[in-house]
């Protein structure tokens, strides 16, 4: 196709929106006409019935009687097509027809005042003639209110009313008709003038509704796209859950193996020469451990399955114990760790603060070369505010928001795992967030950084325990017991029945739930605790399994669940459960208080609140979070 073919092309399609354009534009004025129609025959009749009584000096009866029947089928020929125009849709292939028909009846409306006017005025007879002319003027003054966007059909009608007057005056011999007569035609011009302004009043009024018909029509369309690119955002979210979860279980299976190896290879390896390979090993695991770890916090707190268990809690217990941890690790940077302790009680989720505060804590120290960190508390619009203050490389201005998005680095583009993975700050915006709690940043690039978190303000009479979480953990002695593990994969119970059997448990290991209650029943004895994998083969789920081991033996024997699951609706049915929960690659350390906590009491309460103080598992639901990342 040749440039000047193309551009014709586009020169018709632009003349084709423009007759189409128009021709909605003549639609909608002869609508416009058709509102109006009504009252304007309404109006007409009642005029022609006001001449026929006041011209009866004037004109004979017989003549007054056939002008007032043909106005009267004029009107009545108007009003039954006014019905047929209202009952049909106007159409471009209709409306100009329509348009024209209405134009002739106007103009043949008009005549007949023109001629009864003409035959109606008298140079004797000056009252008549005020009458007539006021009558014609009116006729027109309506019109012009009424049916001026029709400019042609405007124009049939006020000079066939008023011109048969002034041409009849213009005929009297007084000169004073005369000079009526020209006042009529001037009139006439007048009237058109001022017609012009309000028709193209008329007019703006309806190409601006066009215009907001088409802002309208974009303004949906484009909500049609946005709509449509956030289904399209959230079908690739829910697919990249999906998939992490999928990825995140059959990843967490081997780690969890390995995690379990590495520490018991660190029990057996204390005094050999292998010892530092192995600690090197397990600092290995450890940092997969923590990239899994904070995506399941991410997970868990999108996915609503943490519940808040808010309490009044002394804030000084929380910073002492946050002292305790991190000021050996500051040490080893030679840098202060200071933590200003002040008598302040707040009214919030003893774990959930603590674990954002550690995040908090991580980075100041992660990120601080020289000098230290200092946390310190002060009471202000009835919020305790802790500030985390460090001796760091600052935070610019335009990144104090991106910051707290996720596996966002400032100054790590090699991505040294050494500086974190970027999580941390993105689960304290969403701990914030759970726990009602505000964040706020203040920093200059050359002085350091400092955290602000603003808690509220608790009651004093109403603190009956020491934050949970930070009390002394009881024993962890879990000598001889007996111990029943269910895992779908045998690497999986090697590695733990190893791990135990160096504690000194006693272990069972069972593939399934038929095989585990077919062992049982061969030996005749009755678990101390049975840890169960939650994703089993064949749709068996560790909850089932649990139950069908309880009914079996009559006893409710304590159970944990070991899960590699990060899937939202997954965590939600194994929550339900009541059970004390640890996610793959769990730490072994918190398996053995569990462990222990199962050994000093054979029945464990089936709660969905793991954080009572009196209970004795309670470190083990949720585990992820309270341990924190280390």
């Amino acid at each position: 196709m040749s440039t000047a073919e193309a551009h014709g092309n586009i020169q018709t399609g632009v003349l084709t929106l423009q007759q189409q354009r128009e021709q909605s534009t003549r639609i909608d004025k002869f609508v416009l006409l058709c509102s109006n129609l009504v009252w304007i025959i309404f109006g007409s009749v009642l005029a022609a019935l006001a001449l026929f009584v006041a011209l009866q000096d004037q004109l004979p009866l017989q003549f007054r009687l056939t002008w007032l029947a043909v106005v009267l089928m004029i009107s009545a020929v108007r009003f039954k097509f006014l019905r047929h125009w209202n009952q049909t849709t106007t159409t471009a292939e209709n409306v100009n027809r329509r348009i024209l028909l209405a134009t002739l009846m106007s103009f043949s409306f008009a005549a007949c005042f023109g001629v009864i006017s003409y035959f109606a005025v008298s140079e004797n007879n000056p009252l008549g003639n005020l009458l007539v002319v006021m009558m014609v003027t009116g006729l027109v003054a309506s019109a012009t209110a009424a049916v001026v966007h029709l400019l042609p059909m405007y124009v049939m009608y006020i000079f066939p009313i008023m011109l048969p007057v002034a041409y009849r005056f213009s005929g009297f011999e007084q000169v004073g008709y005369h000079w009526i007569a020209g006042l009529i035609v001037l009139y006439l011009f007048i009237t058109l003038g001022i017609s012009r302004s309000i028709r193209g009043s008329i007019m703006q009024s309806i190409h601006m509704r066009y215009e907001n018909q088409s802002l309208l029509a974009s303004l949906r369309e484009e909500k049609q796209r946005a709509e449509v690119a956030l289904e399209l955002a959230e079908q690739a979210n829910r697919a990249k859950s999906k998939f992490l979860a999928a990825a995140s279980h059959d990843l967490r299976q081997p780690l969890h193996s390995l995690r379990l190896f590495t520490a018991t290879l660190e029990l057996q390896t204390r005094d050999t020469q292998h010892k530092t390979l192995v600690s090197q090993i397990d600092s290995s695991v450890k940092s997969l451990e923590d990239l899994f770890n904070a995506l399941l916090d991410i997970s868990k707190l999108d996915a609503g399955t943490l519940s808040v268990d808010k309490r009044n809690i002394y804030l000084d217990s929380l910073l002492a114990q946050i002292e305790g941890e991190f000021k050996p690790l500051a040490g080893e940077k030679e840098l202060y760790f200071d933590v200003e302790l002040a008598d302040h009680v707040i009214f919030t989720d003893a774990l959930l603060l603590e674990r954002l505060i550690r995040n908090l804590a991580s980075n100041a120290i992660r990120y601080t070369e020289a000098g230290g960190v200092v946390l310190s508390t002060s009471v202000e619009e009835g919020r305790v505010w802790l500030s985390i203050e460090d001796t760091g490389v600052g935070i610019p201005k335009a990144d104090r928001v991106r910051i707290f998005e996720e596996f966002v680095q400032l100054g790590n583009v090699e991505r040294d795992r050494n500086q974190g993975i970027g999580l941390g700050l993105s689960i304290v915006k969403r701990l914030a967030l759970l726990l009602d709690v505000e964040i706020r940043t203040e920093s200059t690039e050359a002085g350091g950084a400092r955290f602000l978190v603003g808690m509220p303000l608790g009651d004093r009479s109403k603190c009956q325990y020491l934050p949970v979480g930070f009390v002394e953990t009881p024993g962890e002695q879990v000598d001889s017991l007996f111990v029943l593990v269910i895992d779908d994969e045998e690497e999986v119970c090697l590695a733990i029945e190893g791990l135990l059997e160096t504690w000194g448990c006693i272990v069972m290991t069972a593939t399934s739930g038929d095989a585990a209650l077919k062992q049982l029943d061969e030996i005749g004895e009755v678990p101390d605790v049975v840890v169960s994998d939650y994703r089993l083969r064949q749709g068996e789920t560790g909850g089932d399994v649990i139950s069908r081991i309880r009914e079996h033996l009559q006893t409710e024997v304590p159970a944990i669940i070991l899960t590699g699951d990060i899937a939202p609706d997954r965590l939600k049915d194994i929550q339900s459960l009541g059970y004390p929960m640890l996610h793959k690659p769990c730490e072994p350390d918190v398996l053995r208080k569990l462990l222990a906590g199962s050994a000093s009491s054979r029945v464990l309460p089936a709660s969905n609140d793991p954080r009572d103080p009196e209970d004795s598992v309670n470190a083990g639901q949720d585990v992820t979070l309270r341990v924190g990342e280390r």
